[in-house]
């Protein structure tokens, strides 16, 4: 893969993770579950904006810059469109300020807590998985180098022997009583 795929892979990868992370942990924080196209929607929008911020390296802080823009876009497309979706309540989302008339989507105190986790988890989960990537195919570069190709020898003719006549000889055998065996010479010498 060239640096150009890697980054289009990093981008896209972390900006859709983190909107299903975010979409979950919204759901979990007390807001209603999104349509599943509202999380499609945002993971596509949210993906060229991966791209263009990831980098060529793996950078911990490029990619939780990506994140919490994943997580951001989807906060607010989910907050705006919960009037349009009468399931969803998300009256939790709109916060009027001081006095003012104009309400604003900004998250209470339990789902920015939601969100912020995570965020942090899915850095964490993004950052780690990758460099486990990288080592994993390192690894199996450095055996794949290590192993041989062995590559049979043709077979090479073996050298016939002329045959022989063959004699058959009786075997010697000795009629004596006489034994050959003993200790050998130098050790009778020295008695």
């Amino acid at each position: 893969m060239t640096p150009r795929h890697v980054r289009a892979l990093r981008g896209t990868a972390a900006a859709w993770v983190a909107t299903v992370v975010a979409a979950t942990a919204h759901t979990l924080a007390g807001g209603g579950a999104p349509a599943p196209l509202l999380v499609a929607a945002v993971g596509i929008l949210a993906a060229p904006f991966g791209v263009a911020v990831v980098g060529r390296r793996l950078s911990a802080w490029r990619l939780g810059a990506t994140v919490l823009a994943s997580q951001s876009l989807f906060h607010l497309a989910f907050a705006l469109t919960a009037g349009a979706d009468p399931s969803a309540a998300h009256s939790h989302h709109v916060t009027v300020l001081a006095g003012g008339i104009t309400p604003v989507a900004l998250p209470d105190v339990p789902m920015l807590v939601a969100h912020v986790l995570a965020a942090i988890a899915t850095v964490a989960g993004l950052y780690g998985g990758e460099r486990m990537l990288r080592a994993l195919g390192r690894g199996i570069r450095s055996v794949l180098a290590r192993a041989r190709v062995v590559v049979p020898s043709p077979p090479v003719p073996a050298l016939v022997a002329a045959e022989r006549e063959r004699t058959i000889r009786p075997a010697r055998t000795v009629l004596s009583g006489l034994s050959r065996r003993g200790p050998p010479a130098f050790v009778t010498a020295t008695h």
